[in-house]
């Protein structure tokens, strides 16, 4: 690895620079942040020589829950699998269901599918993985008692039966064309049907992924081969993930050696300093993810569908892309990426058009006062610093029509509840992935709208019969075909009635160091890649 005197010596001598203001003028930020970061590292950070052989991970947040019955934040639900193995999985790469814990999975009919174990399954401590662990999960996770977030999706298995130690049958209510996907359940042992696992200071869970967990603390996770995965050997057999909130510190410990892996986990505008320090290789993947504008039906001023459009056009997408991301990413139209089976590649797009923004806003009835405010609103954001720049570069552009926009950061754990109880009026977010289209359900179905007694990701308040509708039947049919023009119609809905304005796909980066040349960088932005 090339050391930090070494890095010092060449960022001081040229502070990064790609190209030509973007028009948001962050062209000198980004240099003056740069030379910043490299006094800093100059005067304060040295490369550290490694006790051990764990492959070192940064995160940019603590995952909140591991358990997977409970897991809703993106870092829960990356750990978790690392720890739990599932009857089936997702290839990081092609997308498509493939075996796990299953041998193999039979269809034997739209509502009635078998699963054929692997031999010899075992979980960590090297207790046996059979049928029974298997029913006792899924039990588990409808088990009104217990409480899981997933229980509505599980409840349409009708019965789940062993036929022997190695194989079950699972026959559903009706069909479920999602149930394959849904198969990704982690598979706990019978014993721990009814704890909730993985609390701070309780036992470390007993799983049968490809890691088990050896510590835990604040900020601190560390992680260590199964003996028994059935996987064999993982690809980097001990992990540490150390969890830096702020940008600038995560990056200084990177350029010091102190973190070998970064996922998702430099802002794109400061990956020069990385692609100038010889030590480094930074690797993409076109990414699942969606960052979009989300809007709260609720709020008087935002139930005017004029006013969600005129927001739409206000935005310059293409220009905060290049500004914030440095172009690593692909504009959206949606949820689903282009290319995406079910994806309708034929959306209108809301492109930019600041004199179309302002017409709408005067058809609304918003005219400027003296001060050329047409209306106020306020706009609820994650505290990172990323988030927090690009908050500040939208509400800019949105004063340009008239529409004057406070930014307000929040912790996250804060922030998402409030969302959750419909306190806001604006909010910018990412979802992680959309791979199964019936996700659209959780986001934007009427029943999904968070409140006593509902789960889901639909805060915008979003109702529409004609929505329901149209999942509804992408959920039921089985025909492929059937499904595409279900969910299509949904996209077009959903296009229609704006309650989310989507801005772009961005990718999967990885900066690693040479510890971790052989990580493969995934679409899904998880981590099963460390392990094979």
């Amino acid at each position: 690895m090339v050391g930090g005197a070494r890095f010092c010596r060449a960022i001081c001598r040229r502070a990064p620079h790609r190209g030509p203001s973007t028009g948001l003028r962050h062209g000198s930020q980004i240099r003056g942040l740069a030379l910043a970061l490299a006094i800093s590292a100059c005067g304060q950070v040295e490369e550290r020589p490694r006790s051990d052989d764990a492959l070192t991970l940064l995160l940019p947040r603590e995952p909140q829950e591991i358990d997977p019955r409970f897991t809703g934040d993106a870092y829960g639900l990356r750990v978790s699998r690392l720890l739990f193995a599932s009857l089936v999985t997702l290839d990081p790469h092609s997308l498509e269901v493939v075996p796990d814990l299953a041998e193999e999975v039979q269809v034997e009919s739209p509502s009635r599918y078998r699963v054929r174990l692997r031999p010899g399954l075992r979980f960590a401590d090297g207790s046996a993985l059979d049928a029974d662990d298997v029913i006792a999960t899924y039990r588990s996770v409808v088990d009104p008692d217990f409480g899981s977030r997933y229980a509505s999706t599980y409840r349409r298995i009708a019965r789940i039966e062993a036929l022997d130690r190695r194989s079950l049958r699972f026959t559903l209510h009706a069909p479920h064309a999602t149930f394959l996907t849904d198969l990704e359940l982690p598979i706990l042992r019978a014993e721990d049907r009814r704890r909730h696992l993985g609390l701070p200071g309780a036992a470390a869970p007993v799983a049968s992924g490809p890691y088990r967990l050896s510590h835990r603390e604040p900020g601190r996770l560390e992680l260590s081969q199964n003996p028994h995965w059935h996987g064999g050997k993982p690809l980097f057999p001990q992990l540490r993930l150390i969890v830096l909130r702020d940008d600038n510190t995560r990056v200084l410990r990177m350029l010091a050696g102190a973190g070998d892996l970064a996922l998702n986990a430099v802002p794109p505008l400061l990956l020069p300093l990385f692609e100038q320090h010889g030590g480094f290789r930074i690797d993409s993947a076109a990414g699942l993810g969606t960052t979009y504008l989300g809007l709260n039906l609720d709020a008087p001023v935002l139930s005017d569908r004029r006013v969600r459009a005129a927001l739409a056009h206000a935005l310059d997408r293409r220009q905060l892309l290049e500004a914030k991301l440095g172009g690593r990413g692909r504009l959206a139209r949606g949820f689903l990426v282009p290319g995406h089976w079910a994806a309708d590649e034929g959306l209108p797009s809301y492109d930019f058009d600041p004199a179309r923004a302002r017409a709408l806003l005067d058809q609304a009835g918003f005219a400027r006062d003296a001060r050329g405010v047409r209306l106020k609103l306020t706009l609820r954001v994650a505290s990172d610093r990323a988030r927090l720049s690009l908050a500040r570069a939208i509400a800019a552009m949105l004063a340009d029509v008239g529409v004057q926009v406070a930014v307000r950061p929040t912790e996250s754990a804060t922030l998402f509840s409030d969302l959750g109880k419909g306190r806001f009026e604006m909010t910018l977010l990412q979802v992680p992935e959309v791979v199964e289209p019936h996700m659209l359900s959780w986001f934007f179905g009427s029943d999904r709208i968070p409140g006593a007694g509902s789960e889901g990701a639909n805060r915008w308040r979003l109702r529409s019969v004609a929505l329901d509708a149209a999942l509804e039947r992408g959920r039921a049919r089985i025909e492929r075909a059937e499904r595409v023009a279900a969910y299509r119609q949904a996209q077009r809905i959903l296009a229609q009635e704006l309650p989310v304005i989507p801005l772009w796909h961005e990718d999967v980066i990885a900066v690693g160091n040479a510890r971790a040349r052989a990580f493969r960088t995934p679409r899904l932005g998880r981590f099963g890649t460390l392990a094979r």
